[in-house]
């Protein structure tokens, strides 16, 4: 069994780490440890720093156009992972305009549900339960999320900003506040990270960087899950843990953990023609990854119900775990193995042994 429990220790390695640098933010502003100032300039620099330097190191060299070497998943299974999460997307969006919120807030609601942490838990899960294509399958979904799904929720964001403008008297029409709109949405670092790796890959055949700036960006990289979930946790001081302020995150955890995977699971055979159980226990569960905490520091500049979003963010990653258990029959083989174990163990130690019935 130790080769067996191996994934799982590895998947509850990652998801105790992200929940301990959640802790450590919080614990840190809670008893005034560090000043306000050090999470509001985290997240500034999570969000214009180090995501950026994360997607265009990690796409400047991987092979995502015909021809090159190297692309481990199928076509149609990526079109599977992605149709799933636009159909959260939509979903989450409209439970927005249901609860009568802003546009903005109802773009985040959106990205929340569609954007995963691959950073701090999809590469450290995927690269132990499917070595060969986990992270390729996580860069791969990156370029769609990032060239389709994060641009939609942007320009969203910036049109909900202009229209209050406009409607304080601005004076500004649609088509001018539309093109505003998407000029901004262009000159997003995230947004502008993406296209200029994406046309550093087709320009040198995805070849790998100078070895003096992919360093850097390494580096970069290496704060990335640190700063993001460190100051996630220092914003949590302030956010009243009620009834009322958990519903709205509790049913946005639920949409982002279950739906991705049922959508694919209904569509994979019928709509994208495979129906391999390898690749859909891999879209499981890369599908039930809890959401990024990029998406609270887009909640956050906005002003769109950050506290709400945040919470997403925390209680997707304690629930994560249990939902990936019970959906991946590996990992509940494992869960089932290790705790015959233990129980075998603590049995040992008492001294008192249960027979089973033949």
């Amino acid at each position: 069994m130790g080769a067996q429990s191996g994934m799982l220790i590895e998947f509850l390695f990652a998801i105790g780490k992200a929940l301990g640098l959640i802790l450590m933010g919080f614990l840190a502003s809670r008893f005034k440890y560090i000043s306000p100032q050090v999470g509001l300039g985290l997240s500034e620099f999570v969000g214009k720093v180090a995501v950026p330097a994360a997607l265009f190191r990690s796409l400047s060299s991987l092979p995502i156009f015909p021809g090159q070497d190297g692309v481990a998943v199928e076509f149609n299974v990526l079109m599977c992972g992605f149709a799933a999460k636009f159909v959260l997307f939509v979903i989450a969006a409209l439970l927005g305009l249901v609860l009568r919120k802003s546009l903005a807030t109802c773009a985040v609601f959106g990205l929340v549900c569609s954007l995963s942490n691959d950073a701090a838990l999809g590469l450290p899960i995927l690269n132990t339960t499917h070595p060969q294509v986990g992270a390729s399958l996580i860069f791969l979904m990156t370029l769609p999320c990032c060239a389709l799904l994060l641009p939609m929720g942007l320009a969203m964001c910036e049109f909900s900003s202009r229209s209050k403008k406009k409607g304080k008297g601005s004076g500004e029409g649609f088509v001018s506040v539309l093109a505003v709109t998407l000029s901004r949405v262009a000159r997003q670092p995230l947004i502008a990270s993406v296209a200029l790796a994406v046309a550093y890959n087709y320009a040198t055949n995805a070849t790998k960087l100078p070895r003096a700036v992919d360093q850097c960006l390494e580096s970069v990289m290496g704060s990335l899950i640190v700063s993001a979930l460190f100051a996630l946790g220092s914003s949590l001081v302030n956010t009243t843990f009620t009834f009322d302020a958990l519903f709205t995150p509790m049913i946005l955890v639920v949409l982002k953990l279950l739906g991705p995977g049922l959508v694919c699971r209904l569509t994979a055979s019928p709509v994208f023609g495979f129906d391999s159980s390898s690749s859909l226990e891999l879209l499981s569960i890369y599908s039930a990854l809890p959401a990024a905490p990029i998406v609270w520091a887009i909640a956050r500049e906005q002003k769109a119900d950050p506290d709400a979003i945040g919470n997403s963010v925390v209680l997707g990653t304690l629930l994560c775990g249990p939902v990936m258990i019970m959906e991946n029959d590996g990992f509940r083989k494992e869960a089932t193995e290790l705790a015959g174990v233990l129980f075998q163990q603590i049995q040992d130690i008492t001294g008192v042994h249960i027979e089973k019935e033949l």
